[in-house]
């Protein structure tokens, strides 16, 4: 070995020391750079060179590769946990909206609107002609009906809001696919198959943990260096091609239905976290379930409090009364769907009594209602009740031109009254009801009633002062209905709100347990790819020692030469 080859030992180490006092000062100045992964030199012994037989003598060292410190098990793990955490968060979020608009356990609430109403019916039965207790009773209906409708309408908006916040979560989402693909095509470029593009593989770490946020992913890389990512089973990025997503909108059964699609082929994507999932959910499963179970017991008061009111008798008697109810088809069965009713009728009869106030004579009528199905052609069909109604002596009765049934006396000398209703058909027609409508959105107190609280029923059996109809509706508080599978209004709602209560409290622990999980994987990811600044400091030290010791040597060496070339 000559002083040349030495030479070139201090060079390969000064380069070597270089190179790697480089990389350190990098990893310092990128210290507080968010994804950014710590570099670390690998270094190797040249290939000796054979000096005698048998001996070998290095030639240095050589920079084999610089490499990223990452584990790309914890990156997927991390970015799962991502997923788990912005699920959680934006469920969170929504079920908490939820509670406060419902605003329940205070003064302003719908438990206290329905206590206040049947509060006020069992009044009223105390003092059945109090005409004052008969206008508390119809302010506390109407406080129930407009708190119902602004409940409903809020929920309505807030589930606009969770698709406008959907459309920008996946507008973003959208966005990140489009750039992870051109991020591909740098890096395949770059690394022409040798690797190395670390700072394009950090960017493109980020925007993978970014879009974790939006929605779950898998990813698979690919000899190149390019990296295909999935939802699930399918594509979304296939090297440097983004196949995009976009959202989706339908209405079923006049609801509106929202998806994400794959723009390129419109295959349905089914998140299972992230916040986009967690919208998803959130809409069909919270705010869209809060609003049917909202319209299921606005109409189960309606049509319980209507069945018994329909029934009963109050001090002023009609002469003349017109359903609230519209029938689609008058010429259809009443049960049948296409006839339009909301609330259905079964088979069963009502009373209708005619009673002449000069006399005080009383007729009562048995109107059977047939809807068994047994022979269809006999079924009861609006314009068939019309008639039958129609044969009472001393009334008549007609299907007006929308489809309602209209009943009127031959002269003011006859009142009509009904009772015994076991079909639920006056309640379905709107006939000698309490209140209108057949949901949250649109549940009101019948106008014949608001106007003349005189019309209010509390009577049974035509004594005057009775109670029994005033007492069978404050009942209806505590006593459990078909309508609502056998609970009472008061317990129907109050499993609503505690099922609220119980989701957001599991949804609140799972957000909590699923930050630690992140906080756990984010620390290990930094002791692996974090750049910490006291291991740095020491191999600045160990570098720059390095550097020192090979210029020496190259001095050492330089003097021997000087010497040799001076005895020449």
């Amino acid at each position: 070995m000559g002083l040349s080859s030495a030479l070139q030992i201090g060079r390969t180490g000064l380069l070597a020391s270089q190179t790697a006092l480089e990389v350190t000062g990098n990893n310092l100045a990128n210290i507080a750079t968010p994804g950014y992964h710590r570099q670390s030199v690998v270094l190797s012994s040249a290939r000796p060179n054979e000096v005698q037989r048998g001996i070998f003598l290095g030639q240095g060292v050589e920079v084999q590769k610089i490499v990223r410190n990452v584990n790309e098990a914890l990156e997927n793990r991390i970015r799962n946990s991502v997923a788990d955490q912005s699920y959680s968060l934006a469920r969170e979020e929504v079920l908490s909206q939820i509670e406060a608009i419902q605003n329940e356990l205070s003064d302003i609430d719908l438990t206290t609107r329905l206590n206040n109403l049947f509060n006020a019916f069992s009044e009223l039965a105390n003092t059945p002609l109090d005409n004052s207790v008969r206008t508390v009773v119809v302010q506390e209906a109407q406080t129930l009906a407009t708190y119902a409708n602004n409940l409903r309408a809020d929920l309505t908006t807030q589930r606009t809001q969770v698709d406008a916040t959907l459309g920008d979560a996946v507008k973003s989402a959208d966005d990140l696919l489009t750039r992870i693909a051109q991020i591909n095509l740098e890096i395949v470029k770059t690394e022409a198959g040798a690797g190395g593009a670390h700072g394009l593989r950090d960017e493109r770490d980020s925007l993978l943990a970014e879009l974790s946020g939006f929605i779950d992913i898998s990813t698979v890389e690919q000899t190149n260096g390019a990296v295909d990512v999935f939802v699930g089973s399918l594509p979304v990025v296939l090297g440097n091609t983004s196949r995009g997503i976009e959202l989706r909108t339908q209405t079923v059964n006049n609801q509106p239905i929202v998806e994400v699609v794959i723009k390129d082929d419109k295959s349905l994507l089914q998140p299972t976290s992230g916040q986009i999932a967690a919208l998803l959910d959130s809409r069909t499963q919270d705010v869209d379930n809060a609003i049917n179970t909202l319209d299921n017991f606005a109409a189960s008061l309606i049509f319980e409090v209507n069945r018994v009111h329909s029934q009963g008798q109050g001090p002023k008697p009609f002469t003349s009364i017109t359903g609230a109810t519209q029938v689609a088809d008058p010429t259809l069965a009443l049960n049948d769907p296409n006839a339009g009713l909301d609330f259905i009728p079964t088979h069963g009869s009502f009373q209708v009594h005619v009673t002449q106030k000069s006399t005080g004579q009383r007729i009562s009528t048995v109107i059977n209602i047939d809807l068994d199905g047994i022979n269809p052609a006999t079924d009861t069909t609006l314009n068939s009740l019309a008639t039958t109604v129609g044969g009472v002596a001393n009334i008549n009765a007609s299907v007006t031109t929308d489809g309602r049934l209209q009943i009127s006396s031959v002269t003011n000398d006859f009142e009509i009254t009904f009772s015994d209703d076991s079909s639920g058909t006056l309640a379905a027609l709107g006939i000698n009801t309490f209140f209108t409508g057949k949901d949250a959105f649109d549940i009101q107190v019948n106008s014949v009633v608001s106007q003349d609280p005189g019309r209010i029923n509390t009577a049974l059996g035509h004594v005057p002062g009775d109670n029994q109809t005033a007492l069978a509706i404050a009942a209806l508080r505590d006593q459990g209905v078909t309508t609502t599978n056998g609970v009472s209004l008061t317990e129907f709602w109050n499993k609503h709100i505690q099922d609220y209560a119980v989701r957001t409290a599991q949804t609140q622990q799972q957000l909590d347990a699923d930050t630690i999980v992140r906080q756990n994987l984010e620390a290990n990811q930094q002791a692996i790819s974090g750049v910490n600044a006291d291991e740095e400091a020491i191999n600045l030290l160990i570098f720059q020692r390095a550097f020192q010791g090979s210029a020496r040597f190259i001095s050492v060496v330089d003097q021997l030469l000087e010497t040799l070339m001076a005895l020449v």
